[in-house]
């Protein structure tokens, strides 16, 4: 995979928004933020393939390792990655994400899911 390849990401749940409250739009909001930005659209794809510590991480974007620590924050604040402690190494994972050979899909706490093309 390219680095900086398009992929389009597709939302497969709509829940009318007068529904929610402003604090889930929000969170929900960040969380496909967090997805729409081509570094982390790279980790999201890279952790498709299974947990990565930010070295790995940092290799496969082709990014310093300061860079991808970024990412992985506002990854993590938007809960879609995780991190376990793994001797001095963290490791990262997804989190409610189940992938095919071809695509990914990424589920938010709220049901919104997003499909994020692996080819």
């Amino acid at each position: 995979m390219k680095v900086g390849a398009s992929c389009s990401v597709i939302l497969t749940h709509y829940e009318h928004p007068m529904k929610r409250s402003v604090e889930d739009l929000r969170a929900e909001a960040d969380w496909l933020a967090a997805i729409g930005e081509p570094t982390r659209l790279t980790i999201i794809r890279t952790l498709a393939i299974g947990e990565k510590t930010v070295t790995e991480l940092a290799k496969a974007c082709k990014s310093e390792v300061v860079n991808v620590s970024h990412h992985l924050g506002v990854m993590r604040a938007a809960g879609l990655v995780k991190c376990d402690r793994d001797g001095r190494f963290m490791r990262y994972s997804l989190l409610g994400a189940s992938a095919t050979a071809t695509e990914l899909e990424l589920t938010h706490p709220s049901g919104t899911r997003t499909i994020v093309p692996l080819t």
